[in-house]
């Protein structure tokens, strides 16, 4: 069933674990999330990245999206991943979009304060929620799609807080050392800072760059705020991975063969995390 992005990352918050968030870029990632969801019972969110139009417009996607999540058994939002500008924050919503990200990070702080601020109060006033991000995610270089700043800043403490009151966002993703794409090692994430930023502000947390983090740090961010993790490297590597399998392995390929195989892989790495980030049986 289509769901309030607010409402499902603040059951989330309450009840201590973390909602996956899982890029889609066809129809098969979009099958295997939601069959993935309603066999054990989780909450989802849907999304898709401004970065990611060129291989996946939204146009053409949005419809599936929606289509997808109401028909759903379980509870599924449908989200704007890394808006760029708050006229593609319009787009989505005009398109169907229940929630909004805005990516202000790259800009000075007062100029994301305005930014985000105008997009929460344009979406709110659709009945749309709205993310935003503080400090610089970086970006590993390898399997993003993104060419954000390559150095880690730390989202300050004081700086969220005042974000958050300013601005009226809905959930805030923040940066404590994580990148987006494929690690080459494990990061060290400053759950320390984490913590800090949990108390200090009343909305729920996000994690960007969720591919490659080592579960333990999962587990810790889940216990200091996370509500809401993105995946979206991890479900590309699992459908490469298949389908290379698949080639090596079967001496006849088929179109129609290889797209079952990407509808699997793509549903068990969505089950995958929702089991690391406890959403299972959540619904």
């Amino acid at each position: 069933m289509l769901t309030p992005f607010k409402e499902i990352v603040e059951d989330a918050y309450s009840r201590h674990y973390a909602v996956g968030a899982f890029n889609c870029l066809s129809l098969e990632n979009v099958l295997g999330a939601v069959d993935a969801a309603e066999q054990l019972h989780s909450p989802l969110i849907l999304q898709l990245a401004e970065v990611q139009f060129p291989y996946a417009p939204m146009e053409l996607m949005a419809p599936v999206f929606l289509k997808a999540a109401k028909a759903a058994k379980v509870p599924v939002a449908v989200h704007l991943d890394h808006g760029q500008s708050v006229e593609t924050c319009i787009k989505a919503i005009k398109a169907g979009f229940n929630s909004v990200m805005y990516d202000g990070a790259s800009l000075p702080f007062e100029k994301n304060v305005y930014e985000s601020g105008l997009v929460a109060r344009l979406a709110h006033a659709c009945g749309v929620d709205v993310e935003a991000e503080l400090g610089k995610v970086g970006d590993t270089g390898f399997g993003s799609g993104e060419t954000g700043v390559s150095a880690d800043v730390f989202t300050d403490v004081a700086e969220a807080v005042r974000f958050v009151e300013e601005t009226e966002v809905d959930a805030l993703a923040v940066a404590i050392g994580n990148k987006h794409g494929r690690y080459t090692s494990t990061p060290h994430l400053n759950i320390n800072r984490l913590r800090e930023i949990n108390s200090a502000v009343p909305v729920p947390l996000v994690l960007h760059g969720g591919s490659g983090t080592g579960d333990d740090d999962f587990k810790a961010c889940i216990r200091s705020g996370i509500s809401k993790i993105n995946v979206a490297t991890a479900i590309q590597m699992a459908v490469t991975s298949e389908i290379e399998s698949y080639i090596a392995l079967s001496g006849m390929h088929d179109y129609i063969t290889m797209k079952k195989h990407i509808l699997t892989a793509s549903g068990n790495a969505v089950a995958a995390h929702m089991e690391l980030f406890e959403s299972a049986g959540k619904a």
